[in-house]
């Protein structure tokens, strides 16, 4: 039996997934969605939640019987897209629950991004050749849910590059093709979110498909619950005596986003501190700026307020920059915005703390001239964070593997020096030719080297 979102329990260890679920929840039905990836070991609930979140999203409006969900204010889908107002009133509009799919392991090309359709066209009374959609198709303006994506995107590279297209602009861009039948060429708006086990084969999905893990807004480290009433509690999920009242928010939260979340203001000096980021830390994808941003914006309706402040900022950067930087990184950043908080509440008396005046950030450098409109353009329509458990790269309990470190190194990449400033050291002995090695101390497999 499903569990209910409502009733699953929270703990220190877990909470953060369960707000970077409702965050981008709120964005499935703002113009720009937000992609999750949820890591950690195996048996740690990642899973549960992510799929018990199915209850808690919200319905949409569509046109009456489309399979792709078409918005009637904006019809997208073969059959509908050159449909005036009129012709689309005629049809009729339903709501229904926002889509909500799985991609298996065991799913095909064809399954995943679409198909002839054999019922229509073997119909003995009007055969027709047409289309069938395929998960992602069917899933425009919901969910699709990836377990495990990092072996996906090792077994099966052709659906890891289909993401890369759906995931890469926003909203995605989807091709059906099929022999005979002219080419398809969809807009979807999809929100991805997907989980995996970093510690178990093929590994990290930063060390298999460093592209697609960028394609993730959010990226969230789970832990299994360290306090052994938490853990009774989760063993006793059935008895009703055993919740706690605090879990009933969740669903209350959910409720909100039935209607198109409220405009929230995003001040220019909110902009300029994320520009400064990028620029001072050296990011590597403008899409971590952008993240930024729209969680700041999600974390902001959460709270039921209307002007981005600091603290969004920060909650943001900590759940877009996870997967994006080293962890000593990532804590000089949220250090460095805490500080700033810091300083304008202590400045400004009369201003919530994380609001700053422009006049008080430092003026961005010319790099990062053309990031501020860019920023900007995302957003045309109009509780500080004191910690955040489980950010920074993602650690195995116990004993660190050799992949894990390997992982760590990798991921630390703009730490490393630059090669221009690494010591040069010379071999200590020439290169030899093969033919002046004696036979005797030549190494020619694997248990010749074990032998030694």
């Amino acid at each position: 039996m499903p569990k209910e979102y409502h009733r699953l329990v929270r703990h220190n260890e877990n909470e953060i997934l369960f707000l970077a679920v409702e965050l981008s929840v709120l964005a499935a039905v703002s113009p720009t969605s937000l992609h999750l990836h949820a890591e950690g070991l195996r048996g740690t609930g990642k899973t549960s939640i992510l799929r018990a979140a199915r209850d808690v999203l919200p319905s949409i409006t569509r046109i009456v019987n489309c399979i792709y969900n078409c918005d009637p204010a904006a019809p997208h889908c073969p059959e509908h897209r050159g449909l005036g107002q009129e012709d689309v009133a005629a049809l009729g509009q339903e709501r229904i629950a926002m889509p909500y799919l799985e991609i298996s392991h065991s799913a095909k090309m064809a399954t995943v991004v679409g198909s002839l359709d054999l019922k229509r066209l073997t119909d003995k009374r009007a055969p027709e050749a047409a289309m069938l959609p395929g998960i992602l198709a069917q899933a425009h303006r919901g969910v699709v849910f990836i377990d495990e994506i990092n072996r996906l995107a090792d077994t099966n590279p052709e659906i890891a590059d289909v993401l890369l297209d759906v995931m890469g602009t926003k909203p995605g861009r989807l091709q059906i093709e099929e022999a005979g039948l002219p080419r398809v060429e969809l807009p979807v708006k999809v929100t991805v979110w997907a989980a995996s086990n970093p510690d178990e084969d093929p590994g990290p999905l930063d060390g298999i498909r460093r592209q697609l893990s960028d394609r993730f807004d959010l990226s969230v480290g789970v832990k299994r619950p360290s306090d052994t009433r938490v853990l009774a509690q989760i063993l006793l999920l059935g008895d009703e005596a055993h919740h706690s009242a605090r879990q009933v928010a969740p669903r209350a939260n959910a409720k909100r986003t039935e209607a198109v979340a409220p405009p929230v203001e995003l001040p220019p000096p909110m902009v300029d501190v994320v520009a400064n980021l990028f620029v001072e830390f050296g990011l590597e994808s403008i899409r971590a700026a952008e993240s930024i941003l729209v969680a700041a914006r999600m974390h902001c309706v959460r709270r039921e307020a209307r002007r981005v402040e600091l603290s969004d900022i920060c909650t943001g950067a900590s759940l877009a920059l996870r997967h994006r930087v080293a962890p000593e990184v990532l804590s000089e950043i949220l250090a460095q915005l805490r500080q700033k908080g810091q300083g304008a509440s202590s400045a400004i008396p009369h201003r919530q703390q994380g609001s700053l005046p422009r006049d008080a950030m430092p003026e961005p450098t010319k790099t990062a001239g053309g990031l501020f409109s860019r920023l900007r353009e995302v957003f045309k329509e109009p509780a500080s964070i004191a910690r955040v458990p489980s950010v920074g790269t993602y650690t195995p309990e116990g004993n660190v593997s050799a992949l894990q470190q390997t992982y760590d190194l990798r991921a630390m990449g703009s730490a490393e020096p630059a090669l221009g400033d690494s010591p040069v050291v010379a071999p200590p002995l020439p290169a030899k030719r093969l033919a002046d090695v004696p036979v005797a101390t030549r190494v020619q497999t694997e248990e010749d080297l074990c032998k030694r």
